[in-house]
């Protein structure tokens, strides 16, 4: 799904692709990449999302982060039942 708009300066466009992914029946994750736009744009974007989705969003337990493998513009978002 590509999002696409005005910047809030009026100046330029924006727009994100988001991508999502059946990893189970009830686990779902979500790649979110900027396709046009400022990068500043972006992760305001991104950090008002994710804030949004809070109740919904998977995170890893503490020091599974640091190994890598993680994205930190992926999201992993359960399915709620």
């Amino acid at each position: 799904m590509r999002l696409e708009g005005v910047s809030p300066n009026k100046m330029s466009q924006f727009a994100v692709v988001l991508e999502v992914f059946e990893v189970a029946p009830s686990l779902f994750m979500v790649d979110v990449r900027k396709a046009a736009g400022e990068t500043l744009q972006y992760h305001r974007f991104y950090k008002n999302l994710c804030s949004k989705l809070e109740h919904i969003i998977w995170k890893p337990a503490d020091g599974a982060d640091k190994s890598g493998i993680l994205k930190t513009d992926v999201a992993s978002i359960r399915e709620e039942v």
